[in-house]
């Protein structure tokens, strides 16, 4: 593909004939128009209609080069040359792309768009609206990451100095002297060091250890032909960049720990992440597979980088550009660090991050990102420091307790990959302790407390498979720290249910009232139950007159009628029962209210001081008292969404279809063959409207791959779906019945099997109402789940 793109580069201009500058052409013109929009306009994206490809191929100039080898991301695009391209630019951002639509068998619209790219800055040019600075493909300029930490403390001040989440600082043991080129042990009580954050990989790593840590004390003692030679080029690369950037001391896990000190280890791998909220500034190697690799592109320091920025010339001598991935090298390398559980908290809490990923260089802190091939845009630094989705970031970070925020993180962290799976806990635990401030009494094996039997209906987003403990584990089997019940028991991408009865823009389930009470417990024999706090369902029943502290009541007025584009009304995204108000809770500093239909407990205080610890780790098992059914598992199934995430049927002895079980992919192909019999446990009342939906074309779906269609099946099909979009709009209040009639009543429940009187969890599921109450045994029953 880099052939390709330097076949662009190199006679973009003779495709044409004439240079860039001789071109009087409508297509530049319209790019150049929406590079100076404004960045905070109303819309989130705007859109300029360019025309017809073939016609924009047509043109003199040398964009219609650049479009005939364009690459979309969803690949080749049928009947490329028939489409209507357009030009598109995002809220908050000066970036450009150009993006089309069309359908296949599946997807009654795919919206593929190109990879974003910016205009050239031209300093000539008074108030000349390029910000995209060219780069040198093999070597970085120094001098632009050398200014930007001091930019970091002169722009922002002590912002950025806030330690990421609920952080006490923390003073390692041990700190490599960059300039003396030794391990030291810092006298200062609060050291300015810098960390970095790489991976090992599957190499030999040098290591401090009691027999060589005398040696490593001794001044020059890292410069030493013996140790350097055994040293990766990461940590080389690291220590020569900490010292160019005018700083003393670095911290590194394979030096800065003694590794054969057992205590000592332990010690500083729980404290981890307060080691990266307190530096300074974390350097991530994100580039390689191990720490081999180095940091490239640092001249008179490491070896040459190799990026490839393509740059493409436009009428009246303007230019766009954007750095092109290379799929067989950076993508490959990047996956060993984005996908390391450990690195995940190590990169969260850096209050500031400089970054080394796909061959270039950024820069993150609280406030801002810059990268090398950017110079400084006050505007776009400005608009950066807002309300995030998430707990944990740059921005202002969400303070009210949310299972879908929650999620955000949840997700991605999941589907990392650990050495020793045994550690998930360990690696969490960062988190744990800045999510405690967050949550009401906290997390139980990432589990919030308040919404504890809500947590319990995790389930997969794309298929999971049960952790393990590895071969080195030497603890009790029993507290391996892997409950089958908790997420962490399990490797893949989960997800926390989206609760429409609370959370606002949630689908497909709703949970209503809780049914039993939880307790947690140490071991399966003990006599010591510690009560777990859920109490979303009181705060839900509780009285509109008895609103929290915090919170502010709206009448909801629902509108006459029924827009399909306006997210925010749509009713499946609703309570079963129409609200008759919304609540909405405003921290300081933060100008984007969140909002709920009932309102829960806010920690006002600030995460240093308002943190409440959480279960410890010794809490594996949980016990409650509920009912259980004994139901058929059908090998029948449906998509989730349109997706190719699917969902078992359980049917009744007649074949009738009463729930469903959302299943890892270990269980799949057992449930596949034949019915099965499972035992279910009851642990909320809600609805679902899942199994309302109409499955024909899920089912269609499931059995093949998607595919083009031709030009006339694909202008059928478009026609067919503008027809259903185009009729008179209806009345919201008959949108909103059809809706309610879809979100049917029943119990959210659990999939177990026992194993030496311990039960453990195999699957999400929900039961229709009636069908419980018919099929449930009398009386409650006791349940350990381990």
């Amino acid at each position: 593909m880099a052939s390709l793109d330097k076949t662009i580069t190199e006679n973009i201009s003779s495709a044409s004939g004439i240079t860039p500058s001789d071109a009087d052409c409508d297509m530049c013109s319209k790019i150049m128009d929406m590079f100076q929009f404004p960045l905070d306009g109303e819309s989130q994206i705007e859109e300029v209609k360019l025309g017809k490809v073939r016609d924009l191929l047509a043109y003199n100039c040398p964009h219609a080069n650049w479009l005939r080898h364009i690459k979309y991301m969803h690949g080749p695009v049928p009947f490329y040359e028939k489409r209507d391209l357009s030009l598109y630019k995002w809220k908050r951002m000066r970036e450009l792309s150009l993006g089309l639509g069309y359908t296949t068998k599946f997807t009654s619209s795919v919206f593929s768009t190109t990879a974003d790219f910016g205009l050239v800055t031209r300093p000539e040019i008074h108030h000349h609206h390029g910000k995209v600075r060219i780069l040198d493909n093999h070597w970085v300029n120094l001098d632009v990451i050398k200014d930007w930490p001091a930019r970091c403390i002169r722009m922002h001040g002590s912002i950025c100095d806030k330690t990421a989440g609920n952080v006490r600082p923390f003073k390692p043991q041990l700190l490599v002297d960059v300039v003396q080129a030794c391990v030291v042990v810092c006298k200062e009580d609060s050291p300015r060091f810098i960390t970095l954050s790489y991976t090992w990989g599957q190499i030999k790593n040098f290591r401090t250890t009691k027999s060589n840590i005398q040696q490593l004390r001794k001044p020059g003692a890292l410069r030493s032909d013996n140790i350097i030679s055994q040293l990766p080029k990461t940590i080389i690369d690291a220590i020569e960049l900490t010292k160019a950037l005018g700083e003393t001391w670095l911290w590194v896990d394979s030096l800065c720990i003694i590794q054969d000190d057992e205590e000592g280890l332990a010690r500083e791998l729980a404290q981890m992440h307060r080691i990266y909220a307190t530096s300074f500034l974390t350097i991530i190697a994100a580039d390689g597979w191990n720490a081999d690799y180095g940091l490239r592109g640092l001249r008179g320091i490491s070896s040459e980088r190799s990026i490839n920025q393509i740059i493409l010339p436009l009428s009246g001598g303007e230019r766009i550009a954007w750095i092109e991935p290379d799929p067989s090298d950076r993508e490959a390398s990047e996956l060993s660090y984005s996908q390391r559980m450990w690195t995940s908290q190590e990169h969260d809490f850096s209050k500031r991050r400089l970054s080394f990923k796909s061959g270039k260089v950024q820069w993150e802190c609280n406030c801002t990102k810059w990268t090398e091939d950017h110079v400084y845009d006050n505007e776009v630094d400005k608009l950066r420091r807002m309300a995030l989705n998430g707990y944990i970031g740059s921005g202002i970070p969400s303070r009210v307790p949310s299972l879908s925020t929650l999620n955000n993180l949840l997700r991605n962290f999941n589907s990392r990959t650990l050495r020793f799976e045994e550690d998930v806990f360990d690696a969490f635990s960062g988190y744990s302790t800045y999510l405690n401030s967050i949550f009401p009494s906290g997390l139980v094996y990432g589990h919030p407390e308040f919404f504890f039997d809500i947590s319990l209906c995790w389930y997969s987003v794309d298929g999971l498979r049960r952790r393990t403990v590895s071969k080195h584990y030497k603890g009790d089997p029993a507290h391996n720290r892997l409950p089958s019940w908790s997420w962490m028991g399990w490797h893949g991408r989960t997800s926390f249910p989206y609760d429409s009865e609370a959370e606002t823009h949630a689908l497909d389930l709703g949970f209503t009232e809780a049914i039993t009470e939880w307790y947690a417990m140490e071991h399966p024999g003990s006599t010591e139950r510690r009560p777990i706090k859920s109490t979303w369902s009181q705060c839900r029943k509780a009285p509109p007159e008895s609103i929290l502290d915090g919170w502010r009541s709206i009448e909801y007025k629902p509108p006459v009628i029924f827009d399909r584009y306006d997210t925010s009304t749509l009713p499946q995204y609703m309570p079963k029962d129409l609200p008759s108000c919304i609540y909405t809770y405003i921290l300081d500093g933060d100008d984007d209210p969140t909002s709920r239909w009932y309102p829960i407990p806010v920690n006002k205080h600030s995460p240093e001081t308002g943190s409440v610890p959480g279960l410890h780790s010794g809490y594996q098992y949980i016990w409650c008292q509920t009912t259980r059914a004994y139901l058929l598992a059908s090998p029948d199934s449906i998509s989730l969404y349109g997706s190719r995430q699917y969902i078992h049927l359980l049917k009744d002895i007649n074949g009738a279809t009463i729930g469903f079980l959302d299943l890892p992919n270990e269980d799949n192909d057992r449930l596949s063959q034949k019915e099965t019999k499972v035992e279910l446990i009851a642990v909320a009342k809600g609805w679902t409207s899942i199994l309302s939906r109409d499955t024909a074309e899920s089912e269609s779906y499931k059995l093949s791959e998607d595919q083009h269609l031709t030009e006339q099946e694909e202008q059928e099909k478009r026609q067919e779906w503008i027809d259903s979009w185009s009729n008179e709009e209806p009345l919201w209040k008959d949108e909103w019945e059809r809706a309610r009639e879809d979100k049917q009543d029943g119990y959210h429940a659990l999939w177990i099997e026992w194993e030496n009187d311990v039960a453990y969890r195999r699957a999400y599921g929900f039961v229709l109402a009636e069908e419980w109450e018919r099929l449930a045994e009398p009386g409650k029953a006791d349940i350990l789940l381990g």
